[in-house]
């Protein structure tokens, strides 16, 4: 083999493998996993926690838009209200630094329980052009003991793979008997989501130019370095 045809066919199979290589959220789901997100499935992996009631909960859901698109509407909470079911107001109370918000939620609650209202400490990053990190803790909640969660948005050839992680300690043992419905609840709001990012998208919502325009302004970078 001539030194010149070696190179070359390293070439074509380095970029060969390159194309092939997905999101690492992708990579690290099985066959079957990515056959259910490319049907428009959701998926829902439940992980059990010593001494909690309720299981740590990841859900991942495929979106046809961008990841920016999805963080800006997620990083949007006062629009909660009008696509999150069970959500009924949601209070911005402060904004200690550009990509920190803290908000007052109130939910719905099944049966015949009291309404929940939190107060959540929310934040975005972006690691990278395409990728997004939104992260939450409660501060303060009328079930909780404690909540934590974390949604990352990745490109997975030009649509966003996101993965949703929450968990929460409640305060009674009585919630234990709420645990399959916290998980319809949590997987609810993941799809409900994917259907209004999809549905701005398609629209071309002015809406959603201005929710990419405050986007841009949190992570402090030009406008159209989000899209």
């Amino acid at each position: 083999m001539s030194r010149l045809l070696f190179p070359l066919l390293m070439l074509c199979a380095f970029l060969s493998s390159g194309f092939a290589v997905g999101s690492p959220l992708w990579n690290g789901l099985s066959t079957q996993q990515k056959g259910e997100l490319l049907a428009g499935k959701s998926i829902m992996i439940e992980e059990e926690v010593a001494g909690s009631p309720w299981p740590r909960l990841t859900i991942y859901h495929l979106v046809r838009s961008s990841p920016a698109k999805v963080a800006a509407v997620f990083w949007n909470s006062e629009l909660d209200t009008e696509y999150l079911p069970h959500c009924q107001s949601v209070r911005i109370l402060a904004r200690p630094s550009s990509t920190v918000q803290e908000a007052q939620f109130t939910l719905k609650m099944p049966f015949f329980l009291p309404d929940e209202v939190y107060v959540s400490h929310i934040e975005v990053k972006r690691p990278s052009s395409e990728i997004y990190d939104l992260s939450w803790h409660v501060l303060e909640s009328v079930y909780a003991k404690e909540c934590t969660g974390n949604v990352r948005i990745e490109n997975e050839k030009g649509n966003a793979l996101l993965s949703y992680k929450n968990f929460m300690i409640p305060k009674s043992s009585f919630a234990s008997l709420l645990r399959s419905q916290a998980g319809e609840r949590v997987e609810e709001s993941v799809q409900a989501l994917a259907s209004q990012v999809e549905k701005e998208t398609a629209s071309s919502s002015p809406l959603l130019k201005s929710q990419l325009e405050d986007l841009a302004r949190a992570l402090r970078l030009p406008d159209h370095a989000v899209r």
